[in-house]
């Protein structure tokens, strides 16, 4: 009778290997479900951040001025030029991105907690933004860290000059709600990708 060898290293390292991939697929579901939520609610945020702002923000017609939101770097790329990035690059801009939201976003709920004190539905989904916005940014961590994929560098601490007139506080808090929008419709569609490659 034939005696078969077992190679219990092989074995071993095959069911790390299945395991790590299991974890790896548990994380970008995770992550995909966040994104749903998130996309959802930033949308709903933008919404009622200018409902709450008044003349000209409330027009229909209103076209906001461009502004940079110091710190943020751009979601304003094309879908082709996005996928171009490749998978590791594309979390490394979203990591960048939700590094930095949360600070950006605590700072817009400051300036409505005085620009619109009884606006507390308002108030409700900035702060919940901040937190959603930081659980992102850890399951992109830990997805990053299970592929491989270098983190970016720390954001750099931007200047901390205030806007010098209620408009222009208006203004940057949309800015930065719509760019939490923009960047919460980029992740969504990036963890959709990521999900087909590594299911359940």
């Amino acid at each position: 009778m034939e005696v078969l060898t077992v190679d219990r290293a092989n074995l071993l390292s095959s069911a790390s290997n299945s395991s790590s991939q299991q974890e790896l697929a548990t994380k970008v579901e995770q992550t995909h479900r966040l994104t749903i939520l998130l996309k959802h609610c930033s949308e709903q945020l933008l919404a009622e951040y200018v409902r709450h702002q008044g003349e000209p923000f409330s027009s229909p017609d209103f076209q906001p001025p461009p502004m940079a939101v110091p710190g943020l770097p751009s979601p304003s790329v094309s879908p082709e030029a996005w996928l171009a990035l490749g998978d590791g690059e594309q979390l490394r801009h979203l990591a960048m991105a939700y590094a930095t939201l949360p600070r950006l976003l605590a700072s817009v709920q400051q300036q409505q907690n005085e620009l619109n004190p009884s606006a507390s539905e308002l108030h409700q989904q900035l702060e919940a933004a901040v937190r959603q916005c930081r659980g992102l940014a850890g399951n992109l961590e830990g997805i990053m860290g299970a592929l491989g994929v270098s983190s970016p560098p720390p954001p750099s601490p931007s200047p901390s000059s205030l806007p010098t007139s209620a408009f222009l506080a208006k203004l940057s808090g949309y800015h930065v709600c719509r760019q939490h929008r923009d960047w919460a419709r980029r992740s969504h569609d990036t963890l959709v990708l990521l999900s087909a490659k590594y299911p359940l």
